[in-house]
């Protein structure tokens, strides 16, 4: 096999082989990487959903001198107090609850250290898009609200171009324009039985099986296996055919030498039986 394995032919498919198996031991590696991040992200999320509420000040520093835009602390619970903005209040359109589309109530929140986007909750959509629905009035007077964080949107929300108080995004910096005070870069669900869900679907909480979304961990290390398993046949491959060759060629060498002495017998077997198939059919 040795001898094989040296012919040029498989010297080229060794070659050829090493630089398929290289490849598959860089993709291995780079799900290897991706499986680390999406595990440690996971990790980060679920935690901030189980971590005791703070104050949002804490969290988020303020309004107007803010330490974070709330993308490291989604799903982190804080708490905040203030007075609810009811004449600011918009729906954030095109969302989907339990099957229903509808609308998010997005209620500001004035606290002293600046104006907080509340989502109230969620209500159907009970006629055309053009129309908005009756929405329960947020609590008047000095509330305490906990609820959980989520990054804002980059894409503007198109406020005063749609029906009503409606909005396609969530976007604080135009509705800091709007309301002309400080408001978080970041806006806040609230949990269930807390002052504004009366009258309202509560947001569902987020599935924390896999919550940074995309490929789950299994499926990463399903990758990292198969690629590794893709290099280590691509090395074994030349082996593997170098060997189905000599058993081929071993075959042929032992296989019995043809002897031309059987052939006129085969012939004269065969006229025989020929005449004796004539006769039978009345030709003879």
């Amino acid at each position: 096999m040795l001898a094989t394995l040296r012919s040029p032919r498989y010297l080229g498919l060794f070659a050829s082989m090493i630089v398929l198996a290289l490849g598959c031991s860089l993709a291995g590696t780079w799900q290897i990487f991706r499986y680390q991040e999406k595990h440690s992200a996971n990790h980060h999320l679920r935690v901030d959903d189980r971590d005791h509420p703070q104050d949002v000040t804490a969290v988020l520093g303020t309004a107007s001198k803010p330490t974070s835009n709330g993308h490291l602390q989604q799903f982190r619970h804080v708490t905040a107090t203030g007075t609810y903005l009811a004449a600011d209040q918009t729906l954030l359109r095109g969302q989907t609850i339990n099957d229903d589309i509808g609308y998010v109530v997005l209620t500001p929140l004035q606290t002293k250290s600046g104006v907080l986007l509340v989502a109230r909750g969620f209500v159907k959509q009970t006629a055309a898009a053009a129309t908005s629905p009756t929405v329960p009035a947020a609590p008047t007077g000095t509330v305490t609200v906990t609820a959980r964080l989520e990054p804002s949107d980059v894409k503007p929300d198109r406020f005063g171009t749609l029906p009503g108080s409606q909005v396609d995004t969530v976007d604080p910096s135009r509705q800091a324009r709007h309301i002309g005070a400080p408001v978080w870069n970041a806006y806040a669900e609230l949990l269930d039985n807390q002052p504004g869900t009366t009258g309202l679907t509560v947001i569902p909480n987020p599935d924390l099986s896999n919550p940074a979304g995309g490929a789950e961990e299994p499926q990463h290390l399903a990758y990292i296996f198969q690629w590794y398993l893709f290099a280590l046949l691509a090395l074994a491959a030349p082996f593997i055919m170098a060997a189905a060759e000599n058993r081929r060629e071993d075959d042929d060498e032992s296989a019995p030498a043809h002897d031309p002495s059987d052939t006129p017998v085969r012939s004269a077997r065969s006229s025989r039986k020929t005449s004796l198939d004539d006769r039978l059919a009345g030709k003879i």
